[in-house]
């Protein structure tokens, strides 16, 4: 009886023991995100060309307009201007499914 219960308990205790994995999947995008008063702004990322916020697509978050741009990973240089006057110039860091919000005045 003591040999059965032992096997029992050997068997037991060796199905615990049984290989597990995972995966995990990253963005490998990361993401700025504006929110504020983007009305009449402009957008610059990196020296590229201007991007009209008024013309951006955009969604509603509350009663806020909030625009999304995907980026690369990595450093980036963004600026919001507004009738030539620079309202946000931010030097950022982003990294694999990161998201960056700049709120623009």
């Amino acid at each position: 009886m003591k040999k059965i219960l032992m096997m029992g308990l050997a068997l037991l205790l060796s199905a615990c023991s049984t290989h597990f994995s995972t995966t995990t999947q990253v963005d490998d995008k990361a993401y700025l995100l504006l929110t504020g008063n983007t009305q009449g702004a402009m957008l610059t990322i990196d020296d590229q060309p201007q991007i009209n916020l008024d013309e951006s697509n955009h969604y509603t978050q509350g009663d806020e307009k909030v625009i999304k741009f995907q980026m690369d990973v990595g450093s980036h240089q963004v600026e919001v201007q507004k009738n030539g006057q620079v309202l946000v110039k931010r030097k950022i860091y982003v990294t694999n499914g990161n998201t960056f919000e700049v709120r623009v005045p």
